[in-house]
């Protein structure tokens, strides 16, 4: 008896559960005249303003970064970074949302690691990390491989000839196939 209204409870859950969705799957309805197209569409999340971005993310020193600001033209104040020497003029680069973009310059000597950069738009400071990556130096590159010297052999003697330090020399070089033993009458 136990088995049995188990399984009633079973049935019953999944007919509950399989009802709403087989009254949805016939409450869509289609004129035959208009082909159904979906009508979702991807509403991108609202944008936090003001906001401070660079490109690269990751940059040696020595290279120039694009430092973009989201914040209005009068509104926006200092843009600072201790590893930024020289930062250019900000124009505007987008007009909805207003988006002002610079050219900065990486010093030269500057260290890997992260630094920040921030931006103050009217009195709200925005700030984001820049990686500033390691120059690769000859030395960190891997070793050419080298190869011994091989002795060269006189050309006067036309006698069999060896790698100098592979052991032994052989005397007279063998002809024909080699012989390995076995056969049909063994």
């Amino acid at each position: 008896m136990i088995k049995y209204r188990s399984a009633l409870v079973v049935v019953a859950c999944g007919a509950a559960l399989a009802a709403p969705a087989v009254a949805s799957a016939q409450d869509v309805s289609t004129s035959p005249t208009t082909p159904t197209t979906p009508t979702t569409s991807f509403t991108p999340p609202p944008m936090q303003y003001p906001f401070i971005a660079v490109s690269p993310a990751k940059a040696k020193a020595g290279e120039d970064i694009l430092v973009s600001v989201g914040c209005a033209a009068g509104d926006l104040g200092e843009v600072k970074s201790m590893v930024l020497d020289h930062i250019g003029k900000f124009e505007v680069t987008s007009e909805e949302p207003v988006i002002l973009g610079a050219v900065a310059h990486i010093d030269g000597k500057a260290r890997p690691g992260f630094y920040a950069v921030t931006a103050t738009c009217k009195t709200k400071p925005v700030t984001i990390n820049l990686e500033v990556t390691a120059i690769p130096t000859p030395s960190s590159k891997p070793p050419k491989p080298t190869v011994s010297p091989v002795k060269p052999v006189p050309t006067g003697n036309p006698g069999p000839s060896a790698r100098v330090g592979s052991g032994r020399q052989v005397s007279k070089i063998p002809v024909g196939a080699p012989q390995t033993g076995g056969g049909p009458f063994s």
